[in-house]
């Protein structure tokens, strides 16, 4: 059953996923944290099932010369009068907003002080964060807690084409959180979260616009009407591509992919174990047991195309997580000490043996680099357009290992990167621009594990 419904518009939608699923009828495997290789996910109604890896996902430019956006006739982004509380600023400004693995608590930190400009209690730890696709907002999904938080970091551009205009306001955790059980897979697009929730098999779409301005969240439920663990993206504007269960299914992975054009289903993919999705500039990824599948918007439907994985990569090698470059149409992953580049337009995939296995995700910066973390604790920084190794950073940062080592991500914003350290309570910093040089190393406390970077947008 498919159906496309229209989000309560409460800040809270705990009554509408009841009412949806009166209609119809807790490991946590976030977009930006890991499961280990051996890793199974426990689906609600059936037995556990065995899932592939998964992830929990700089310096300021120069002003841009406006000294007064009031002196530009601009397009309705500048139309209105900013809030008291809001100031315009000449340069980017950086912030890393940063998880912790053991307490409640998520924290907003100024990459140009090192100082924490608040932190705000949330419901459980470790919580996984996805930063909006207007650079903004950033989702912290709780999966334990069977909820997710929104925060404004308080950092954002106005992008004018040939220049943009850059703002500032205290960071605030939003009035609107979304309950639903078991949310894991989450991706942002065209101006819209798209939170998928396994116990109701359904995907919520969320309006960023509304959740920074009113702090209330809006938007489509679209439902699949089977309880799994799965995920959704919106190709384009139109057409929403979400997980298809089999009939009667009741957990475990999906083995299609749909395509929905208002509502009605316009194509139907194979895509067996369907884990990991992510839209690029053209196409969309998707990746499943034993091949790569991708997707590309025409209107009002969508044009496909497969690629398996080599033989010599094992009867069992599989992805369970993919990365766009830079917006564009290569893609990357990794799994164990195997790095994966797939260009969807050219269709051709590349593997790539790493000196080690991966110690988290592999990650894209906002410059276009891939970055890989390995267990020794070496950084390392790769060409996606070549598939060669550019930089391998000097100092190890250390690694918790163990079954009950914190899961965490790295991520890269504009000439650096993060690495956590949750043990040691600190955030390492590399520059990207600099044969991955360490640049410092910032004392935060507790065991920070998760991060998002933002105000680096646009470029």
């Amino acid at each position: 059953m498919r159906a496309r419904r229209r989000l309560s518009t409460a800040t809270t939608v705990a009554a509408a996923v009841a009412l949806l699923l009166a209609a119809c009828g807790d490991a946590e495997d976030p977009d930006d944290a890991v499961i280990d290789d051996e890793a199974v996910v426990e689906e609600p109604g059936s037995e556990a099932a065995e899932e592939p890896e998964d992830d929990v996902a700089e310096e300021p430019e120069e002003s841009d010369g406006h000294a007064d956006s009031t002196a530009d006739d601009h397009a309705e982004a500048d139309s209105e009068e900013p809030a008291e509380d809001v100031e315009e600023v000449p340069d980017p400004q950086l912030r890393l907003v940063v998880a912790d693995a053991v307490d409640p608590v998520v924290h907003v930190v100024d990459l140009a002080t090192e100082q924490v400009l608040d932190s705000f209690e949330v419901a459980a730890p470790g919580a996984a964060l996805y930063r909006g696709s207007e650079h903004r907002v950033v989702a912290a999904v709780q999966t334990a807690g069977d909820t997710v938080a929104f925060l404004d970091a308080g950092s954002w551009a106005v992008d004018h084409g040939d220049h943009a205009h850059y703002y500032v306001r205290e960071p605030r955790l939003l009035d609107a959180s979304l309950d639903t059980g078991t949310p894991i897979h989450v991706t942002a697009d065209f101006g819209q979260f798209v939170i998928f929730g396994d116990d109701v098999g359904s995907a919520f779409l969320i309006e960023e616009d509304l959740l920074v301005e009113e702090e209330r969240l809006d938007g489509d439920v679209v439902e699949t009407g089977a309880p799994h663990h799965g995920g959704a993206v919106l190709l384009s504007p139109e057409l929403v591509v979400i997980s298809g269960p089999s009939e009667g299914q009741e957990g475990g992975l999906a083995d299609e992919v749909w395509v929905l054009h208002e509502g009605e289903q316009v194509g139907t993919f194979a895509c067996p174990g369907l884990h990991g999705e992510v839209n690029g500039g053209d196409w969309a990824a998707f990746a499943c047991s034993d091949r790569l599948l991708f997707l590309e918007a025409h209107g009002d439907h969508a044009h496909h195309r497969e690629l398996f994985y080599p033989d010599e990569l094992g009867e069992d090698f599989r992805l369970g997580y993919v990365r766009a470059v830079d917006d564009s149409d290569v893609f990357v992953s990794s799994r164990g000490d195997t790095l994966v580049f797939a260009d969807a337009d050219a269709g051709e995939l590349t593997a790539v043996e790493l000196p080690a296995p991966t110690a988290t995700r592999s990650t894209v910066d906002d410059d276009g680099n891939v970055l890989v973390l390995t267990v020794d604790g070496i950084l390392h920084l790769f060409d996606p357009a070549t598939g060669e190794l550019v930089a391998s950073s000097d100092e190890p940062v250390t690694i918790d290992d163990g079954d009950d080592a914190p899961r965490f991500n790295l991520v890269g914003g504009r000439d650096r990167a993060y690495v956590p350290s949750p043990s040691e309570g600190v955030v390492h910093e590399f520059a990207t621009n600099d044969g991955l040089r360490l640049a410092r190393t910032m004392e935060l406390g507790g065991a920070p594990a998760n991060l998002a970077y933002l105000g680096g947008w646009p470029q």
